[in-house]
């Protein structure tokens, strides 16, 4: 479906859920859409990325498919989602062959690893590859230490950046029309909405997600990833940090700070990942999108191929096999970094946003909402009026 007639088709099924109002109150989706009696294209936008995914109002319309009325919220915002890190990303013409294009995508994913094995061959030559190196600075045996820095600093640069550009441009276009600013209160309502993943805990018995029976495990499975993807983070602050500031290269042991939080970080992707593709598997096939089906499964490969690749080299890092594993791992996080503003990578940005943009509006309703109560309140028997005259 081309995105014209994907967002008037969506305008409709939203105006047709607006005047049914049977899942007020299920997510921040069906509390946004009450704030509007029409709908731009901006506006499915907004909510597109606002939703979770979590289908209880799938399961719970009486007008899905085969009512005339057709309504499928989770495949609408799906599609809608996926147009999303194309229309925002820039330069256009890597949002269409990395985001719309899956063969790109793998592609830039096996030129990422000959890349990295050309760059082990031409610094340190074959032995850099095929021979085992031990002790303080044995990766740098393998890929030089300064290359390896300008390579992975270009390609942070290029991910933040690429991320920072499609949420001005995005920013932009849900922010609100009157001219009402974002305060401290909605950013920290926002960030705790998305910390939490509230809107997958379907208060308190989960979502319907793969099937119509409500569970917590996919809210679970994405803490796992979110927080495990932290912790590498963290895992890889604090490498730099030892070995730029306090001058102890790599690699570590087993016990120290850095390698406990890669190991932690790692584990909990492998665990969300495997996780989350297995519940993929039984997906829905009325309510999940093909297109958005195949392109998040392509990321949580790649997102697993890091994971897996970085645990078998702090396995094996001390044989012959080093060189060739770390090749493969710096290829991995190479084409997550370099695709990272054109794929799904790219949706907890959006979807951040539309928090904060909905912890706005929820707040100036609230607002409203209590002006309205205080000036009906009645007088008080006793109370004195005051006169005009």
């Amino acid at each position: 479906m081309q995105s014209k007639e994907l967002l008037d088709d969506g305008k409709r099924q939203m105006k047709l859920c607006n005047a049914c109002r049977y899942c007020e109150g299920y997510c921040a989706v069906w509390q946004s859409i009450e704030l509007r009696r029409d709908f731009t294209d901006n506006d499915m936008t907004y909510l597109a990325n606002l939703c979770h995914d979590c289908r209880d109002c799938y399961y719970a319309c009486p007008f899905t498919t085969p009512h005339e009325f057709g309504i499928n919220p989770p495949k609408l915002f799906a599609q809608l989602r996926e147009e999303t890190y194309r229309k925002y990303a820039s330069p256009r013409v890597f949002a269409k062959g990395l985001g719309e294009k899956r063969s790109g995508f793998w592609i830039t994913f096996f030129f990422a690893i000959i890349l990295m094995v050309a760059l082990i061959i031409g610094t340190n030559g074959t032995s850099g590859l095929l021979k085992t190196h031990l002790g303080t600075g044995a990766f740098y045996e393998s890929l030089s230490e300064v290359v390896m820095i300008v390579v992975f600093l270009v390609l942070g640069m290029w991910m933040v950046g690429g991320w920072i550009l499609g949420m001005s441009r995005y920013w932009q276009d849900i922010k609100s029309t009157k001219s009402e600013k974002v305060i401290g209160k909605d950013f920290v309502t926002g960030t705790k909405y998305a910390l939490s993943l509230r809107y997958l805990g379907g208060e308190g018995s989960g979502c319907t997600y793969p099937t119509d029976e409500p569970s917590t495990t996919r809210r679970k499975l994405h803490h796992f990833v979110s927080y495990g993807f932290m912790l590498d983070l963290a895992s890889t602050a604090l490498g730099a940090f030892y070995a730029h500031v306090l001058h102890i290269p790599a690699p570590y042991p087993l016990y120290h700070p850095v390698v406990i939080l890669g190991i932690l970080g790692g584990l909990g992707i492998i665990i969300g990942v495997v996780g989350l593709l297995a519940l993929k598997a039984k997906s829905d096939s009325e309510v999940h999108d093909k297109g958005a089906q195949q392109s998040g499964t392509s990321f949580a490969v790649v997102l697993l191929t890091v994971a897996v690749t970085g645990m078998i080299l702090l396995l094996a890092r001390d044989t012959a096999a080093m060189g060739i594993l770390l090749a493969i791992h710096l290829g991995s996080v190479a084409a997550l970094f370099f695709t990272a503003p054109y794929t799904k990578f790219a949706h907890f940005v959006y979807r951040y946003l539309a928090l904060i943009r909905y912890a706005q509006e929820e707040r100036i309703a609230a607002g409203a909402a209590q002006e309205v109560k205080t000036q009906k309140q009645p007088i008080k028997p006793g109370a004195t009026v005051m006169s005009k005259h």
